[in-house]
Protein backbone atom coordinates (compact mmCIF):
# COMPACT_ATOMS: atom_id res chain seq x y z
CA UNK A 1 0.00 0.00 0.00
CA UNK A 2 2.74 2.26 0.90
CA UNK A 3 4.35 2.01 -2.50
CA UNK A 4 4.01 4.64 -4.79
CA UNK A 5 2.13 4.26 -8.54
CA UNK A 6 4.34 5.62 -11.10
CA UNK A 7 1.33 7.09 -14.06
CA UNK A 8 2.65 6.31 -17.23
CA UNK A 9 2.92 9.32 -19.95
CA UNK A 10 6.52 11.72 -20.13
CA UNK A 11 8.02 12.59 -16.86
CA UNK A 12 8.30 16.49 -15.85
CA UNK A 13 10.58 18.84 -18.28
CA UNK A 14 13.77 18.59 -15.93
CA UNK A 15 13.44 16.25 -12.89
CA UNK A 16 16.18 14.17 -14.39
CA UNK A 17 18.65 16.68 -13.04
CA UNK A 18 20.22 15.56 -9.84
CA UNK A 19 22.85 18.87 -9.89
CA UNK A 20 24.56 20.84 -12.24
CA UNK A 21 27.75 22.04 -9.90
CA UNK A 22 30.44 20.66 -8.91
CA UNK A 23 29.42 17.90 -11.11
CA UNK A 24 26.67 17.70 -13.40
CA UNK A 25 24.38 14.39 -12.31
CA UNK A 26 21.21 12.97 -14.00
CA UNK A 27 19.18 10.18 -13.97
CA UNK A 28 19.23 8.19 -17.00
CA UNK A 29 16.27 7.69 -19.14
CA UNK A 30 17.29 4.08 -20.17
CA UNK A 31 16.49 0.54 -18.98
CA UNK A 32 19.49 -0.19 -17.54
CA UNK A 33 21.60 -0.85 -14.59
CA UNK A 34 24.53 0.22 -15.23
CA UNK A 35 25.56 4.19 -13.96
CA UNK A 36 27.07 5.95 -17.53
CA UNK A 37 29.47 8.37 -18.09
CA UNK A 38 29.32 10.89 -20.92
CA UNK A 39 30.80 13.62 -22.36
CA UNK A 40 29.45 16.81 -22.17
CA UNK A 41 29.22 17.29 -26.12
CA UNK A 42 27.72 14.42 -26.43
CA UNK A 43 25.07 14.48 -23.41
CA UNK A 44 24.53 18.21 -25.28
CA UNK A 45 22.78 16.90 -27.90
CA UNK A 46 21.39 13.91 -26.35
CA UNK A 47 19.68 16.72 -23.90
CA UNK A 48 18.29 18.68 -26.57
CA UNK A 49 17.06 15.44 -28.63
CA UNK A 50 15.91 14.34 -24.91
CA UNK A 51 13.77 17.78 -24.95
CA UNK A 52 12.75 17.31 -28.09
CA UNK A 53 11.43 13.95 -27.51
CA UNK A 54 9.63 15.26 -24.21
CA UNK A 55 8.18 18.00 -26.74
CA UNK A 56 6.32 15.45 -29.15
CA UNK A 57 5.38 13.07 -26.36
CA UNK A 58 8.15 10.37 -27.18
CA UNK A 59 10.10 8.26 -24.48
CA UNK A 60 13.51 9.92 -24.49
CA UNK A 61 15.12 6.64 -23.51
CA UNK A 62 15.83 5.42 -27.27
CA UNK A 63 18.96 7.23 -27.70
CA UNK A 64 22.06 6.84 -25.81
CA UNK A 65 24.86 9.08 -26.05
CA UNK A 66 28.56 7.51 -26.13
CA UNK A 67 29.33 6.91 -22.85
CA UNK A 68 31.95 5.05 -20.31
CA UNK A 69 30.25 2.18 -18.00
CA UNK A 70 30.57 2.64 -14.86
CA UNK A 71 30.93 -0.74 -13.21
CA UNK A 72 32.93 -2.96 -10.44
CA UNK A 73 35.19 0.03 -8.63
CA UNK A 74 33.95 2.45 -10.68
CA UNK A 75 30.29 2.08 -9.78
CA UNK A 76 31.22 2.60 -6.28
CA UNK A 77 33.50 5.53 -6.72
CA UNK A 78 30.33 7.00 -9.02
CA UNK A 79 27.83 6.37 -6.08
CA UNK A 80 30.18 7.84 -3.42
CA UNK A 81 29.80 10.89 -5.43
CA UNK A 82 26.06 10.88 -5.61
CA UNK A 83 26.23 10.72 -1.82
CA UNK A 84 28.57 13.37 -1.77
CA UNK A 85 27.43 15.45 -4.30
CA UNK A 86 27.04 19.02 -2.15
CA UNK A 87 30.50 18.26 -0.66
CA UNK A 88 33.27 19.44 -2.74
CA UNK A 89 36.05 18.66 -0.39
CA UNK A 90 34.30 15.38 -0.15
CA UNK A 91 34.63 14.82 -3.81
CA UNK A 92 38.16 15.51 -4.22
CA UNK A 93 38.51 12.57 -1.11
CA UNK A 94 36.70 10.67 -3.40
CA UNK A 95 39.00 11.22 -6.71
CA UNK A 96 42.08 10.72 -3.84
CA UNK A 97 40.97 7.77 -2.61
CA UNK A 98 40.17 5.84 -6.18
CA UNK A 99 43.60 6.85 -6.65
CA UNK A 100 45.03 5.73 -3.49
CA UNK A 101 43.20 2.06 -4.43
CA UNK A 102 44.29 2.32 -8.12
CA UNK A 103 47.66 2.54 -7.25
CA UNK A 104 47.34 -0.61 -4.69
CA UNK A 105 45.24 -2.81 -6.97
CA UNK A 106 46.56 -1.76 -10.36
CA UNK A 107 50.01 -0.29 -10.31
CA UNK A 108 53.25 -2.33 -8.98
CA UNK A 109 55.27 0.24 -7.19
CA UNK A 110 58.19 0.23 -5.57
CA UNK A 111 56.67 2.01 -2.08
CA UNK A 112 53.88 -1.03 -2.16
CA UNK A 113 56.76 -3.87 -1.59
CA UNK A 114 58.13 -2.38 1.53
CA UNK A 115 56.81 -2.20 5.27
CA UNK A 116 55.40 1.67 3.85
CA UNK A 117 52.40 -0.26 2.75
CA UNK A 118 50.98 -0.40 6.03
CA UNK A 119 50.91 3.77 5.73
CA UNK A 120 48.97 3.66 2.55
CA UNK A 121 46.74 0.80 3.97
CA UNK A 122 46.12 3.19 7.42
CA UNK A 123 45.32 6.39 4.63
CA UNK A 124 42.72 4.18 2.67
CA UNK A 125 40.81 2.75 5.90
CA UNK A 126 41.02 6.60 7.05
CA UNK A 127 39.79 7.84 4.08
CA UNK A 128 37.44 4.78 3.68
CA UNK A 129 35.70 5.44 7.03
CA UNK A 130 35.27 9.49 6.40
CA UNK A 131 33.71 8.81 3.42
CA UNK A 132 31.66 5.63 4.03
CA UNK A 133 33.15 4.42 0.63
CA UNK A 134 34.52 0.50 0.37
CA UNK A 135 35.00 -1.61 -2.74
CA UNK A 136 33.66 -5.24 -2.56
CA UNK A 137 34.77 -7.99 -4.47
CA UNK A 138 36.43 -7.64 -7.86
CA UNK A 139 36.55 -3.94 -8.13
CA UNK A 140 38.74 -3.91 -11.28
CA UNK A 141 39.54 -0.33 -11.62
CA UNK A 142 38.60 2.52 -9.25
CA UNK A 143 39.19 5.95 -10.98
CA UNK A 144 36.49 6.99 -13.07
CA UNK A 145 37.63 7.16 -16.83
CA UNK A 146 38.40 10.16 -19.40
CA UNK A 147 38.62 10.31 -22.88
CA UNK A 148 42.44 11.02 -22.31
CA UNK A 149 42.98 8.10 -20.63
CA UNK A 150 43.19 6.52 -24.46
CA UNK A 151 45.80 8.79 -25.36
CA UNK A 152 48.05 7.13 -22.51
CA UNK A 153 46.77 4.12 -21.18
CA UNK A 154 50.01 3.48 -18.85
CA UNK A 155 49.92 7.26 -17.75
CA UNK A 156 48.77 6.50 -14.45
CA UNK A 157 51.61 3.73 -13.89
CA UNK A 158 53.96 5.59 -15.51
CA UNK A 159 53.64 8.43 -12.95
CA UNK A 160 53.33 6.00 -10.04
CA UNK A 161 55.27 3.08 -10.61
CA UNK A 162 58.94 4.92 -9.86
CA UNK A 163 57.52 6.27 -6.38
CA UNK A 164 60.24 5.54 -3.95
CA UNK A 165 59.14 8.01 -0.98
CA UNK A 166 56.02 7.79 0.54
CA UNK A 167 55.16 11.71 0.74
CA UNK A 168 55.88 11.73 -3.04
CA UNK A 169 54.00 9.21 -3.62
CA UNK A 170 50.86 10.82 -1.78
CA UNK A 171 51.73 14.04 -3.08
CA UNK A 172 51.39 12.92 -6.91
CA UNK A 173 48.20 10.76 -5.92
CA UNK A 174 46.59 13.90 -4.60
CA UNK A 175 47.67 15.83 -7.53
CA UNK A 176 46.03 12.94 -10.32
CA UNK A 177 43.00 12.76 -8.03
CA UNK A 178 42.72 16.86 -8.27
CA UNK A 179 43.08 16.49 -11.56
CA UNK A 180 40.48 13.90 -12.34
CA UNK A 181 37.77 15.83 -10.08
CA UNK A 182 38.75 18.81 -12.07
CA UNK A 183 38.48 17.55 -15.66
CA UNK A 184 34.85 15.32 -14.36
CA UNK A 185 33.90 18.22 -13.55
CA UNK A 186 34.17 20.43 -16.16
CA UNK A 187 34.00 17.67 -19.48
CA UNK A 188 31.74 14.99 -17.70
CA UNK A 189 28.21 14.34 -17.05
CA UNK A 190 26.95 11.38 -15.31
CA UNK A 191 23.76 9.71 -15.58
CA UNK A 192 22.46 7.16 -12.44
CA UNK A 193 19.76 4.46 -13.54
CA UNK A 194 16.42 5.83 -12.62
CA UNK A 195 14.40 3.07 -11.10
CA UNK A 196 17.40 0.92 -9.91
CA UNK A 197 17.74 1.88 -5.96
CA UNK A 198 21.73 2.47 -5.58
Amino acid sequence: MSDMIRFPGPPAKDDHVICDSPYRLRWGDWRTINIIQVHVHPAAIYEDQRQEDLAQGRDPGGHMPPHFVLDSGMQATAQAILRHRQDETALEEVSYLAALMEALVNTPCAILRTDLIRRVYQEVDSLSNRLGLRWRGRAGHFMLPLNEDALTPRGFEQRVAPLDNLQEFFRALKEIGAARHQALAKSYVIYYPRHRGL
